[in-house]
């Protein structure tokens, strides 16, 4: 009597499984990071469920990646029992209400019992510890949540993801691979991506993002940039949004685009000698949250103090946001060359030629300088060649060449600028655990600074109508020349100077008045090639004419690439 028991409830198994055909109709997932960066995740599984005995989840490559607090409940709210470890060989009934962790020889599979055939929607949910990688200049979560070869192909598959602050633009970048579908930013302070047509049996949801530093504080660290990490996401990838992706009607638009761009390209620098230079569009709003006021004075009371103590990079900040956004001009190299001629770290000399160059006096203290300091000294040594001896040519072709360490430096500059006004206390409380460079808001003490450094840049720019002289003044001239640096008029104090005084003192070195000129003019070449090579680096990666997916500024992602992923694998779904 049991057998024949058994063999009618297999039969009816038979025959329900025939009813149905398999499918995963939608997998929505949700990511939560904290700060130590583990990924809290919840994946919700709407399938037809029309053979096998459990569902998977494959999870390998793990490496220090750990996975934790598995459950599992169905569409009734059934809490699944969590038996650890997962023994494969059992029937449909055995497995029925429980899920656990089966262990791989790459790494684990995540598995619950379907009890039944039929719809069913199964909510998983699991900790993944170290998923976020901390790295020499950013951080990074790289996993593949959605693997290739499921048993059925989702029809729809959307991931939204969330920090321990809003992220945006300012503080991040995403990469979507494996799929045809988007990338963005939310409203609500997340990232999404999402699937825009089917998944077939190759498609998959891998994740690349990257943080600024000091969002997270993971303990999983690699000894690599984040660029090196994209090098290797992006072989093989091709964006949805790339040229030969696009409709009849988007290349249109595309074409009009260029045609605009190239048209700019060639009539700013006829604007700029008709016109001057374009200026950044003012942002009342922005300047507010920097100098407490919408509209700054045309003449400033002067101030003799040096601004913020001597604090290049504060100084540096406000020189920049006069305008209330970034004028992107980064006078701060001209300045940080500047220091280095004063601790005689550089040397201005000419050649046999009469041509300018930059020597390195290796033996000079380099402890003074500040980290991204340090930084650029190495740019500036890596780009002098075999021979030591930096021209500012030699360092206009060698940045154009290396825009991902101009990148890298301007991204730890502006994050060193964030963090000096943050150790001094000069910023306005956040809603949010960090700050950022774009959005920086000064409180009063701050603001009151501000508008002392504006103070000083008319001191400076008033300097030949000064009738007072006192001798101590003059021996400061070298700091002056360095602030009017910040300010982009160093040329214009430098010729002043040259009126008032046969030389200054700069560091250890007395300079005639023709030295200090050309090195004023010199430096400021350098601050000028930078900013032409971050330039040209960000606009081919945020895709110029495209959405910006493959600079990871949102937009389409990219069926291929996404390799160096963790978490992932081949397969999963019902077995």
């Amino acid at each position: 009597m049991k057998r024949l028991l058994l063999a009618l409830v297999a039969a009816l198994s038979a025959i329900s499984a025939f009813a149905y055909e398999p499918a995963v109709k939608e997998v929505r997932i949700t990511v939560s990071l904290d700060t130590v960066g583990t990924a809290h995740i919840e994946e919700v599984w709407d399938v037809v469920v029309a053979k096998g005995t459990e569902w998977y989840l494959v999870r390998e490559h793990l490496g220090d990646i750990s996975i934790r607090n598995l459950a599992v409940r169905d569409e009734n709210g059934v809490s699944f029992k969590n038996e650890g470890s997962w023994d494969v060989d059992r029937s449909i009934s055995q497995k029925a209400f429980k899920c656990g962790l089966h262990r791989t020889g790459s790494g684990y599979e995540i598995c619950w019992g379907v009890g039944s055939y039929g719809p069913h929607v199964f909510t998983v949910s699991y900790d993944m510890t170290n998923a976020i990688k901390t790295l020499n200049d950013s951080d990074m979560l790289h996993l593949q949540f959605v693997s290739p070869g499921l048993s059925s192909p989702p029809s729809h598959v959307r991931l939204d993801l969330h920090a321990p602050v809003a992220l945006s633009q300012e503080n991040s970048n995403i990469w979507g691979f494996g799929y045809h579908g988007r990338t963005g930013w939310s409203s609500d302070g997340g990232v999404y991506a999402e699937s825009g047509e089917s998944f077939v049996y190759d498609s998959s949801l891998i994740l690349l993002v990257r943080f600024d530093k000091g969002i997270f504080h993971s303990g999983s660290v690699q000894d690599r940039d984040f660029q090196a990490v994209l090098d290797q996401a992006r072989e093989g990838s091709h964006f949805d949004d790339d040229e030969d992706e696009l409709t009849a009607g988007e290349n249109l638009i595309a074409t009009l685009a260029t045609i605009l761009v190239m048209w700019f390209a060639l009539f700013r620098p006829i604007k700029r000698i008709l016109f001057g230079a374009l200026g950044v569009k003012n942002d009342p709003q922005r300047r507010k949250q920097i100098f407490g006021r919408k509209r700054l004075p045309k003449k400033p009371d002067w101030s003799r103090d040096i601004p913020f103590g001597g604090n290049i990079l504060e100084t540096y900040y406000i020189a920049s946001h006069v305008k209330g956004g970034d004028d992107g001009k980064f006078t701060i190299v001209p300045a940080m060359m500047l220091r280095m001629v004063e601790h005689g770290v550089l040397e201005l000399k000419l050649d046999s030629g009469g041509d300018k160059e930059f020597h390195f006096s290796e033996g000079a203290d380099k402890d003074w300088m500040l980290p991204c300091e340090s930084s650029l000294y190495d740019l500036l040594k890596e780009a002098s060649g075999k021979d030591g001896i930096l021209q500012e040519k030699e360092f206009s072709r060698w940045s154009r060449g290396h825009g991902s360490k101009v990148n890298s430096w301007v991204t730890e500059m502006r994050q060193a600028v964030t963090r000096a006004f943050e150790r001094d206390d000069l910023l306005r409380q956040s809603r949010f655990s960090a700050h950022y460079f774009s959005n920086l808001k000064l409180n009063p003490d701050g603001q009151a600074k501000a508008m002392q450094a504006l103070g000083f840049r008319q001191f400076l720019r008033d300097f030949t109508i000064i009738n007072e002289r006192a001798v101590p003044e003059v021996g400061l001239w070298g700091q002056y020349l360095i602030v009017a640096a910040l300010f982009g008029i160093a040329d214009q104090v430098a010729s002043d100077m040259k009126r008032l005084a046969p030389d200054i003192q700069l560091g250890e070195m007395r300079m005639s008045p023709a030295y200090y000129s050309d090195l004023v003019l010199y430096s400021d070449m350098f601050g000028s090639s930078m900013r032409r090579a971050y330039s040209s680096y960000n606009a081919v990666s945020s895709g110029s004419f495209g959405s910006g997916s493959s600079g990871g500024f949102g937009g389409g992602s990219s069926f291929g690439g996404g390799g160096g992923f963790s978490g992932g694998g081949f397969g999963g779904g019902s077995r």
